[in-house]
């Protein structure tokens, strides 16, 4: 049972309860009042400078609200809900903003025209149409300030990433990177080129002289350079240039500008390294050797005089590593006879017993193979007849006809990839590609 303190004290937190919501009432009801006097007056406004009344839905607010709290009979009550019943009242701003102006209103064509149009002259003049609104002047274009100096600016075109160039760099088959010097320099390129080289992969290097005429560069040059390139071959018979290789080339090219005063540009890696991904795979593909051999029969040996002899009636011309080749007018190589045996053939032919001889044709770096293939067979031929010999493929099988339009097929496939390509067979790309 409760006891008549703990009674005592309930009673009292009711009332101390009661107190406070009765407080807040009368409180709340004050605070409104003054409200509804603040809004029933005019204000000015403080961006107009003028007296704006309260629009008529505020008012109707208003006095909806003062109605609620048995106030209806308030002068300021019954003159808000008189203005809100009339029409809708528009604040001077907006009433301002609303009505068109006159030179707005002139280009309205739905409009009529508040005036009579005055009596034409003597001469009417046909009526020209207003001529919409100007424009407001668009501000010219400001440029860009020159951040970079003029001797490092990069052209408006990459030229490291365009074909060949006046300095015979090709961006096809080569990672050409860009030299550009602050003042025009004439320093010591050996130790730069050499360590190039190092990298494992044929390097071209030119400077640009003065004049704007492109040399090679050595390691004492005889002029003053503004910018150099140098060419960094993506693939050749050993494979493509590795990431490894064209990070070592860049580092020697940044530690080279850092020396001389100058700025080092070069191509995007990932790029490069896929553009000698595919064109490795094209030489794999292509890098073909032909080789037909003239062997003896009947274990009886050929002699050093009758080959060199048969030889000179062919054209072809001993050279110093003792194996005789055919070219043509520009000096190029189009196919060699060689002894089978580990003996170079003497230089002049004679004293040299030898059991077969061996033609090769390289594929990639003949031109007009097909025809020096054509030139090669028929040779092959008639050495193997005037010798008392065989004609036989690398794997001992008689060369027959059948063969020979096999292989020259597949001759005729090869030169139209590399053709689709841009490397023609014996051409320049070809010759530096296939070495």
């Amino acid at each position: 049972m409760m006891t008549t303190l703990q009674i005592v004290l309930a009673i009292v937190g009711v009332v101390l309860i009661g107190a406070i919501v009765v407080y807040n009432l009368i409180q709340e009801r004050r605070f409104r009042k003054e409200a509804d006097r603040m809004f029933a007056q005019r204000q000015d406004d403080i961006m107009l400078g003028e007296s704006v009344r309260a629009t008529g839905e505020e008012a109707g607010f208003k006095a909806r609200f003062t109605m609620d709290d048995g106030e209806a009979e308030r002068p300021e009550v019954r003159q808000a809900v008189a203005e809100a019943e009339s029409e809708p009242t528009i604040p001077d701003f907006m009433r301002e903003a609303a009505e068109p102006s006159r030179d707005e209103a002139s280009f309205d064509l739905r409009a009529p025209s508040p005036e009579p149009l005055p009596e034409p002259a003597a001469e009417e003049e046909p009526p020209v149409s207003p001529e919409p609104p100007a424009r407001a002047p668009v501000p010219p274009r400001a440029e860009p300030p020159a951040a970079i100096p003029p001797a490092f600016a990069e052209d408006e075109h990459d030229e490291a990433a365009q074909g060949p160039r006046g300095n015979g760099l090709d961006a096809e088959t080569e990672y050409i990177a860009r030299l550009r010097f602050a003042t025009p320099c004439a320093a010591n390129f050996g130790p730069l080129l050499a360590t190039l080289r190092r990298v494992g992969k044929p390097v071209r290097a030119f400077g640009k002289r003065l004049d704007g005429v492109w040399e090679p560069l050595t390691s004492h040059p005889r002029a003053s350079y503004d910018q150099a390139e140098i060419g960094l071959q993506l693939a050749d018979r050993n494979g493509a240039v590795s990431h490894d290789q064209l990070d070592a080339f860049c580092r020697a090219l940044y530690g080279f500008s850092a020396e001389e005063g100058g700025a080092v540009s070069c191509p995007d890696k990932q790029d490069a390294l896929q553009a000698a991904k595919a064109l490795d795979m094209l030489c794999m593909e292509v890098d073909v050797l032909i080789g037909l051999n003239v062997i003896s029969s009947d274990a009886r040996p050929f002699t050093s005089e009758a080959i060199h002899k048969q030889a000179e009636e062919a054209k072809l011309m001993l050279q110093a590593d003792g194996t005789y080749q055919a070219r043509d007018a520009f000096g190029h190589v189009l196919f060699t006879l060689a002894n089978q045996e580990e003996h170079p053939f003497p230089a002049d032919g004679r004293g040299l017993t030898v059991h077969g001889v061996t033609l090769l044709f390289d594929v990639p770096r003949v031109a007009d193979g097909l025809a020096v293939f054509d030139r090669m067979t028929r040779f092959g031929f008639d050495l193997a007849w005037r010798l008392e010999g065989r004609l036989v493929d690398d794997s001992g099988r008689a060369v027959t006809e059948e063969n020979l339009n096999r292989d020259r097929s597949r001759l005729a496939s090869f030169y139209g990839r590399m053709e689709a390509r841009g490397i023609p067979a014996g051409g320049e790309r070809a010759l530096r590609l296939f070495v």
